[in-house]
């Protein structure tokens, strides 16, 4: 962790990134299950679901603090794929986007059959 990646305010995950737990993650189960346990999350963490697009996979989820972005994508009917974009509002990130992803990834882990990250580069 460098000076810069502590002051971001946002952080994204994606397939091939530098960083290996910023990596997409994948799960053995179906885009309705891991919607559902997301959705369970995001009501425990007391944000607001502001839009949910099934159409395109996407999440958007608002707080007084940051709004979110998860992208849940069906590879094949038992395998599929989550992404993260978090934003935080201020000027110093501290980290805290990285954090919320990894604690995110941390509960769908716990919750959901995990496959691997990165799976399909």
């Amino acid at each position: 962790m460098g000076f810069r990646s502590f002051m971001r305010t946002t952080a994204e995950t994606r397939e091939l990134h530098s960083v290996g737990n910023m990596r997409t993650r994948y799960y053995k189960t179906n885009y309705n299950k891991v919607k559902a346990k997301v959705l369970l999350h995001v009501e425990k963490l007391g944000s607001d679901v502001m839009n949910i697009d099934d159409v395109h996979g996407e999440i958007f989820i608002q707080s007084n603090k940051y709004h979110m972005i998860i992208s849940i994508i069906q590879v094949n009917p038992i395998e599929t794929a989550v992404d993260f974009k978090v934003e935080f509002y201020g000027l110093i990130g501290r980290n805290r986007p990285q954090k919320m992803i990894q604690e995110f990834y941390s509960y769908l882990d716990s919750e959901l059959p995990f496959k691997g990250t990165s799976l399909h580069p």
